[in-house]
């Protein structure tokens, strides 16, 4: 299976991610940061990780 089948089947179709994504954008940055925090305080062993990695792949907001 290719990355890109393993990754939708682990998430669902693509129109279920696409959602997914519209709700996220959709979030306050008081929400995303209750969102991010909720699941920091649910998977404690594996989210840190995760985060850094997401963190990794995206370039930061220029801001001024």
């Amino acid at each position: 299976m290719a990355d890109s089948d393993e990754a939708a089947a682990d998430t669902g179709t693509d129109t279920e991610a696409e959602l997914r994504i519209s709700r996220v954008r959709a979030l306050s940055e008081k929400d995303m940061m209750a969102v991010v925090t909720f699941l920091l305080a649910k998977h404690p062993d594996t989210f840190p990780a995760m985060l850094d990695d997401a963190l990794s792949s995206v370039s930061p907001k220029n801001h001024g």
